[in-house]
């Protein structure tokens, strides 16, 4: 699999103005920024949000999200579509949900079909099938955690996100007009989490909290990630250039020795939640041990049995991520009666270190 592939997310808010309409110079900027790359060599794939703004613009804003979706599509591709026949750009599109990443047979093919489009020069523009799935358990939840899915199955080498604002901030720019810009992140943790707002975009699913949860997922993984604005035309063609603008999230690893399976487990999905363990559990999980729950300090955040979660150090570094055999509660109860003795949370096989 090709190491050349950049994924782009794009919001609601960057691709549909606050009147409802597309953003057509918008759409036009992006789509001439990747084709320049793509002449280039560059193999990239387009998130694009916006299908349900749109489809309760024509139907009123009290359609249901499935309804608004699978009206609203239409009109977004068709945005991109016109834009791209300026500069004969070739489009394929996909409306992908969660069973496509879960089940390991539909993973592969996905990986096939992605990877034989961009052999050719045709540009993948891909959304979340909300008009089946919309808050649904087969939901990414948000497009910034689809994004983050596709760049691990395909082995990218970044992904970027554009959006309405132009970064992470210290404090919440909308709320302290002193708020500084941070540009670059060595490390996406809990302590880092804190620094933003939990609540969604005004017109979509995200917001900077589920920004930071795809950056924290593929930067251990190797994948450096970019918060951006995309409101600025130039923007993306300068970041692609390898400007830094906006946040950069380096990564944290070589992404060329991840198993194929690996991505599958990664890729399949993903918690907040995480495990702090000591220093003897760390070393025991990096000889390729399973995690014993006596090596288990704290429990953050809340997480169901056979999810993805993340397993930190002491200074919330990351160690692990793994399919967890307990859920956040259990473990908490375990902890808090010291029933920890020969309990196994994690099998070696169910996980990737990332230290």
């Amino acid at each position: 699999m090709k190491n050349n592939i950049t994924i782009i997310k794009v919001g609601s808010n960057t691709v549909v103005d606050e009147n409802g309409a597309v953003r057509t110079e918008i759409v036009h900027d992006i789509l001439d920024s990747l084709h320049g790359v793509m002449q280039n060599g560059e193999r990239v794939v387009l998130v694009t949000s916006g299908a349900v703004r749109l489809g309760r613009v024509l139907l009123g804003k009290d359609a249901s999200a499935t309804v608004a979706a699978s009206v609203g599509q239409t009109h977004l591709f068709a945005a991109y579509y016109q834009e791209a026949e300026k500069i004969k750009l070739k489009l394929a599109q996909f409306l992908l949900t969660r069973p496509y990443i879960i089940t390991r047979e539909y993973f592969l093919n996905l990986q096939t079909t992605f990877n034989s489009l961009l052999d050719q020069g045709i540009l993948p523009i891909v959304n979340e099938n909300d008009a089946l799935v919309a808050h649904t358990e087969w939901s990414f939840g948000d497009n910034d955690s689809l994004a983050a899915a596709l760049a691990i199955s395909l082995k990218a080498k970044r992904l970027m996100i554009l959006s309405h604002i132009e970064g992470l901030f210290d404090n919440d720019p909308s709320k302290d007009s002193n708020a500084k810009l941070i540009s670059i992140v060595r490390d996406v943790n809990y302590e880092l989490l804190k620094h933003c707002s939990s609540e969604v975009s005004s017109g979509g699913r995200g917001g900077m909290l589920s920004k930071l949860k795809a950056a924290r997922l593929v930067t251990a993984v190797g994948i450096e990630t970019q918060i951006l604005s995309g409101l600025v035309q130039g923007n993306l063609a300068k970041a692609l250039r390898g400007e830094e603008i906006g946040t950069v999230f380096l990564a944290r690893k070589s992404n060329d020795n991840i198993s194929n399976r690996d991505r599958w487990l990664l890729a399949a999905k993903n918690s907040a939640g995480s495990i702090e363990i000591d220093m003897g559990a760390v070393t025991a999980l990096k000889n390729g041990k399973s995690l014993l729950a006596v090596g288990v300090k704290n429990v953050n955040g809340q997480f169901n049995k056979k999810e993805i979660v993340e397993i930190v150090d002491a200074e919330r570094q990351g160690v692990a991520f793994g399919i967890v055999d307990y859920s956040s509660l259990e473990i908490k109860h375990m902890l808090d009666t010291k029933n920890l003795k020969d309990v196994q949370l994690m099998h070696t096989d169910n996980m990737i270190t990332i230290q």
